[in-house]
């Protein structure tokens, strides 16, 4: 179906092609000689202005030219204004280095609507005669052909959008039938101004009088024009910032690019986007938008060709040779552009983007593909080197645990069988010391099971991991309560949750616990406030108590001799993530501790009182 329509869409282009270049041809016999060259020459320069520069209009842009082009037409006939009219915009659209289609078809529309729009005009005004007054002649004229050129041109751009494969919705026809509503006011009124004018005796009508009318719809072009693009780039702009602030705070989470929307169709000026990564053992689409085929499975073939490929393609329309890069896409989707994200001389992702338009992308576009594909490598490269960091500190941490059970709880093992066999050798000669050698042996096999169950827990998923943060958090406390019903604890969240990473909850709830458990060993208190605030810089946790205090000093000498001390082993936990740990106390002041990680996590969309 989607394959008819679109041949259907070629046969009405071709044909609307064709008929606009017979009615420019047959205006051509109706050309007459120019009275005043310097009147025409400026009528000239001031349409090309204005088609060179339209304004903003729906998803594109419309001109200001058809007061001018109605100039022509009341000075130098319809002929002329056809042919110039014609010509002008088929120049316009060759500078612009339009696609060969467009170059045709856009004249051709407007030659076609300005033609039938006089000479339907010119039927009408023939038949009521009699009944339209004199006086109100030439604003009547103008008025309607100006409503017939534009309901014309429009109905051309409808039908060629309704025949097309993409879909073109009611509320999308409404938008562009406002819009170009506003720009045929706009003309009728100035038309109407210079037909008003024209009716009254103002003496002679030069060439000068001509620029001074027309000089502020040329100012109307150029400024909106002006505006429209510097909106344009500055949007491109913003559109670059928000995809690199997303990528920083997005960075560690676990999601990364499937929960947020990036601007990437904003700032690529494109109709679909795909986004695939590797993370050096599979392929996998990473974001998707706009009009893509939904499921999609990278095939063998298409991974070898993404792996060899590390050159930018351009295909500005699908043919046999080029298929495979449209194979992702709608069938609205008509130009592509593929570019490889290479670390290291490797391809570790591709970028793939679309348009619904023939021959529209031009070099900027690769320049934008190259920027936006340059700042993907680094936060993909960064991505993965994280990752690998994570994966560092969870072995370091198995390490220590088998470290730690192979240097307590073996040992203590291979010495209690040492004692009990003892034990079992001395138990008819000596009962006396077989009891005390299986009491000890039992005392110490006692402290190996908790160690061991201790080793099994820490192996175990983190509470963190289990239900989150702020419910860990939560438990610990309403179990120290629970234990110590003198011992108050408040705790208490300030801005919006984030998503953090398993490693940095990790980190926070270890400092947590650490900190709790001092303070119910040693702090003395009956009071513990627990912050942890979220803000765009960082996200801080922070206990305090008012308990008897510590001399840091002393502790800090004390923590040389003993390497399990808590605070170090906060410390080292903090700059695992690169994370400032502050210590403040003194003795009979209480005890803050403070842990200040800089916030590169994602904002979740509900929010903590």
């Amino acid at each position: 179906m989607g394959l008819n329509r679109e041949a259907a869409a070629i046969r009405f282009i071709s044909s609307i092609i064709a008929a606009g270049l017979i009615t420019w041809l047959f205006s051509s016999f109706f050309l007459k000689p120019v009275p005043d060259l310097f009147i025409f020459s400026a009528l000239l320069l001031m349409l090309l202005i204005t088609e060179y520069f339209p304004i903003p209009v729906w998803k594109g842009f419309s001109s200001l030219s058809f007061p001018l082009v109605y100039t022509f037409e009341l000075l130098y006939g319809w002929g002329m204004a056809i042919f110039i009219f014609g010509a002008v915009v088929l120049a316009v659209n060759a500078l612009n280095k339009r696609p060969l289609r467009v170059v045709f078809f856009t004249p051709a529309q407007l030659v076609i609507s300005f033609f039938v729009a006089i000479h339907v005009t010119q039927f009408v005004m023939e038949t009521f005669a009699n009944e339209l007054a004199p006086l109100w002649h030439a604003e009547l004229h103008m008025i309607l052909i100006a409503l017939l050129y534009y309901l014309f041109n429009n109905l051309i751009i409808d039908v060629l959008l309704w025949i097309r494969p993409a879909p073109y919705p009611l509320q999308v026809w409404k938008t562009k039938a406002i819009s170009e509503s506003i720009v045929t006011l706009f003309s009728i009124l100035y038309v109407t101004l210079m037909v008003t004018l024209g009716n009254q005796n103002r003496g002679v009508v030069d060439v000068f009088s001509f620029v001074f009318f027309f000089s502020p719809l040329v100012a109307i072009a150029l400024i909106s024009s002006f505006i429209a693009r510097l909106q344009q780039e500055r949007n491109r702009f913003k559109a670059l910032y928000d995809i690199s602030t997303n990528f920083n705070e997005h960075l560690p989470s676990k999601d990364w690019l499937e929960k947020v929307e990036l601007p990437f169709l904003e700032f690529l000026g494109t109709d679909a986007v795909l986004l695939f990564l590797n993370d050096g053992q599979t392929w996998r689409m990473i974001y998707e938008n706009g009009e893509v085929l939904p499921g999609y499975q990278l095939t063998e073939a298409m991974i070898k060709r993404f792996e060899k490929d590390k050159v930018q393609h351009l295909f500005n329309q699908k043919m046999s040779d080029n298929e495979w890069a449209f194979i992702f896409f709608q069938p609205s989707i008509k130009s592509v552009m593929v570019s490889p994200l290479i670390t290291e001389d490797e391809v570790t992702g591709v970028l793939i983007t679309g348009r619904t338009r023939t021959n529209s992308f031009r070099s900027i576009d690769s320049q934008s593909m190259a920027t936006l594909v340059n700042q993907l490598t680094v936060v993909w490269k960064t991505k993965l080197l994280i990752s690998e960091r994570e994966k560092r500190v969870l072995l370091e941490e198995r390490n220590r645990i088998a470290r730690e059970i192979h240097d307590g709880i073996a040992q203590t093992l291979a010495g209690s069988v040492m004692q009990l066999e003892t034990a079992e050798r001395l138990f008819t000669t000596k009962p006396d010391r077989t009891k005390d050698l299986v009491a000890t042996s039992t005392e110490k096999l006692r402290g190996s099971l908790k160690e061991l169950r201790e080793s099994i827990y820490a192996l175990r998923p983190y509470p963190t991991e289990r239900v989150g943060l702020l419910q860990a958090i939560q438990a610990k406390i309403n179990g120290v309560e629970e234990e110590n019903h003198t011992f108050q604890i408040r705790f208490q969240v300030r801005g919006e949750s984030n998503q953090l990473s398993t490693m940095v909850e990790k980190v926070i709830f270890d400092i947590f616990q650490e900190s709790l458990q001092n303070t119910i060993k040693h702090a003395e208190a009956s009071k513990v406030d627990i912050l942890l605030s979220y803000s765009n810089e960082q996200v801080l946790f922070k206990i305090k108590d008012d308990g008897i205090g510590f001399s840091l000093y002393e502790s800090m000498m004390k923590a040389k001799n003993e390497p399990h001390y808590g605070i170090l082993n906060m410390n080292e936990l903090a700059e695992s993530l690169g994370a400032a740990l502050h210590i403040k106390s003194a003795k009979g002041k209480g005890t803050e501790i403070r842990l200040q990680i800089p916030n590169l996590e994602p904002k979740e969309a509900h929010s903590v009182d």
